[in-house]
């Protein structure tokens, strides 16, 4: 039996002129997907009634599920609710559970009482749907079953904490209880430190083995591939078997798996061998400081970072000696590797990363044009550094250096531990 279709609608003209990104569709297709829905389509319309109209003609019967998002507040542009009332030939009612729910809100936010007409109106929903309360915002949520077209419609608010609230205290256990579906999931590789066709060569010959609904997926970005893989339900021996492969063909490239992120490989090294850390950073400008510190307790590992962006910083700071610039210049392995020992030295930590480099548009020269970076990683007294080319966009540059740098730190903490 194949999984239920479903379709994502996001509403809002915010959406369409680029003023807020849209996250809804993105963290619900990934909870529909692990529901055991095939989500076909995410479509984005703007507050236009007859958009909303033509979408519900457009997805009866050929959908198994319809998931709105927006379109629920209390303001002029807010038309889904009358849109579907309208639909589904039903009326509004006041609700007064609703009504008690968006005094509470109100309370609670303004200390207020007295609601004003339009959050009174937000209490009015269509007499044929099934209301989901909301506990977290204004808006309630609404599932409109309709058995004889086939398709069930559910309409959530478009603020991602409410969307999301709703998502997890209603929808979920409805889809459960409404809807023949399976969870499914798959297993997500992290790759570093070779490129896509590399990749895509070097699994050629274990990928042809793999049954059709098994192929991965290459999702590659600034310095890492995510190889994707759908994980049979049940498990079972021969999936076992070909993963096994999969690790040994990887090697070294292979950094993580699933839930833990690169930096999370490495943050567990550091954790394991009680290891601090440090970053001394040219053209990153922060970027890999600020990898770091995303995550509580990063004080446990990280000691801290130098952006040493100017020369003078390199040798007052960092003690990059004045001829080192003057004969080999501040992209070269000689200034990193004195940039990384200075840190580690004035953090008195065992590990440094020293990026500098190109990043651009400008700067370049033609014996280091833009994208020109120089890594070097102290370990423990230790050097290892590696110069890359990388693109001649400053965005990309620095993201992949700074991935790369975590990359190499991993492999070179890694391969030092062994020692």
């Amino acid at each position: 039996m194949s999984n239920p279709k479903a379709i994502i609608v996001t509403i809002g003209d915010e959406i369409l002129i680029g003023q807020i990104t849209d996250t809804n569709s993105q963290w619900l297709a990934q909870n529909l997907f692990n529901e055991g829905f095939t989500v076909t389509k995410m479509i984005s319309i703007g507050d236009n009634p007859a958009e909303v109209s033509s979408i519900l003609e457009y997805t009866k019967n050929k959908f198994d599920l319809v998931i709105f998002t927006g379109g629920l507040g209390p303001t002029n542009d807010d038309k889904t609710k009358l849109v579907l009332t309208h639909w589904f030939n039903s009326e509004l009612l006041l609700n007064q559970d609703v009504l008690d729910d968006i005094k509470q809100m109100v309370y609670r936010r303004t200390g207020n009482t007295i609601l004003n007409q339009r959050n009174q109106d937000q209490a009015l929903v269509p007499k044929c749907c099934e209301v989901l309360r909301n506990q977290v915002g204004t808006a309630p949520g609404m599932v409109f079953n309709r058995i004889e077209n086939n398709t069930v419609y559910i309409s959530l608010p478009g603020v991602p904490f409410e969307m999301k609230w709703l998502y997890e205290n209603h929808v979920r256990s409805f889809l459960q209880q409404n809807f023949e579906i399976t969870p499914q999931t798959y297993d997500l590789f992290y790759v570093m430190g070779i490129s896509e066709s590399a990749l895509a060569h070097r699994l050629e010959e274990w990928e042809n083995r793999l049954p059709d609904d098994w192929k991965p997926a290459y999702l590659p970005s600034a310095g890492l591939i995510k190889l994707r893989i759908f994980r049979p339900r049940p498990l079972t021996e021969q999936y076992n078997q070909m993963i096994s492969e999969l690790i040994v063909l990887l090697g070294e490239n292979f950094v993580a798996k699933n839930e833990e992120s690169v930096q999370d490989a490495l943050t567990k090294i550091l954790m394991e061998n009680n290891l601090s850390i440090g970053t001394a950073e040219s053209c990153t400008g922060g970027n890999l400081a600020k990898t770091f510190t995303t995550k509580s307790g990063a004080g446990n590992y990280f000691k801290g970072s130098v952006v040493a962006y100017s020369n003078d910083v390199k040798m007052n700071i960092l003690g990059v000696k004045p001829e080192t610039l003057k004969h080999f210049g501040a992209v070269s392995r000689e200034t990193a590797e004195q940039m990384a020992q200075g840190l580690a030295r004035q953090l008195e930590c065992e590990i440094a990363i020293a990026t500098t480099g190109v990043a651009g548009p400008t700067g370049g020269t033609e014996s280091k044009p833009v994208g020109t970076v120089w890594i070097s990683i102290y370990v423990k007294g230790q050097l290892f550094s590696e110069k890359f080319q990388f693109s001649t966009l400053r965005d990309v540059n620095i993201e992949r250096s700074t991935n790369t740098a975590i990359y190499l730190t991993y492999k070179y903490l890694l391969n030092f531990i062994k020692q």
